[in-house]
């Protein structure tokens, strides 16, 4: 599932959220309707000493991230929300307001990080824990712990079993699992040499 974070200068709060997001397993990505070009410092260095920064996260325009299938469009200022574009298909749209820190002390920038993890995250991981596929609670008694460790690390399977890339764990899923994994795009089917199994301990889920 992917989310859409927008502002108006994507240089401050929707990068901090982008990160954030990124960091706890939620695929996303940022724009500004009106992009500054820029990633603020501050927003830069707040990300840093908390270990998310990533040097993919960069301030675009909306052309840039329109083709993406979006499941969930938050909107973290008042003019992003008011001149939030029509998107390809209907995306739920949220709006979840935080001050702008741009030109205030980096502490403002620590504040802001700590209200978008308190507040954003917590909500849009409410919401995509609705939107996960039904199937799975047939199939996963904690179904909704596995889907984020699925999206906090790399995932595949080779046809029998679904395998997560974790540090040097490897979490293995039975078949069924994994086609109906497959089935939602959660993850890639791939081959997995044996040496590749043999590096890593396997740790079954179920």
């Amino acid at each position: 599932m992917k989310v859409l974070v927008l502002c108006t200068g994507n240089s401050c709060r929707s990068i901090i959220a982008e990160a954030l997001l990124n960091a706890n397993g939620i695929e996303a990505y940022s724009s500004g309707v009106n992009p500054s070009g820029k990633v603020n410092p501050n927003a830069k260095r707040v990300l840093e000493e908390n270990g998310i920064w990533n040097d993919k996260y960069y301030s675009k325009n909306l052309d840039e991230v329109m083709d993406i299938d979006f499941d969930l469009v938050v909107t973290v200022c008042d003019n992003a929300k008011e001149t939030c574009p029509i998107f390809p298909k209907n995306i739920k749209t949220i709006h979840i307001p935080f001050s702008d820190p741009d030109g205030k002390d980096y502490d403002e920038f620590v504040k802001t990080y700590n209200e978008i993890k308190d507040k954003l995250l917590v909500v849009v991981s409410k919401i995509l824990k609705k939107s996960i596929p039904c199937g799975l609670s047939r199939h996963i008694k904690k179904d909704i712990d596995v889907v984020r460790v699925i999206h906090n690390f790399p995932a595949f399977t080779d046809g029998n079993y679904c395998y997560i890339l974790k540090k040097n764990d490897v979490i293995a899923l039975n078949k069924e699992i994994a086609t109906i994994l497959e089935k939602h795009n959660i993850v890639k089917k791939v081959n997995i040499h044996e040496n590749e199994k043999e590096d890593k301990k396997v740790l079954p889920i179920l």
